[in-house]
């Protein structure tokens, strides 16, 4: 591999991670943002709806921070 595209592929590798980050961060506001709504005078029906969208967000937060941990910089997977 060329350093060229070497480089190529590590600055995408860090767009991806910045990406990522920003996401994780939308999602975690957004998990806040619904549990806020809970504590707003609502129906318990909505209140249970709400809590448990958030418990997906931060599911899903969690979800790619575990894979992150389980890779170390600089890794490949097997079919690379």
């Amino acid at each position: 591999m060329s350093k060229k595209t070497e480089q190529e592929l590590r600055h995408a590798l860090g767009n991806a991670r910045a990406e990522t980050e920003a996401l994780k961060s939308m999602l975690g506001k957004a998990a806040d943002r619904l549990e806020q709504v809970v504590e707003a005078d609502c129906a318990e029906d909505e209140q249970q709806k709400a809590l448990a969208t958030a418990r997906r967000l931060r599911s899903a937060i969690k979800l790619t921070d575990d894979k992150r941990d389980g890779q170390a910089d600089g890794a490949t997977s097997p079919a690379a």
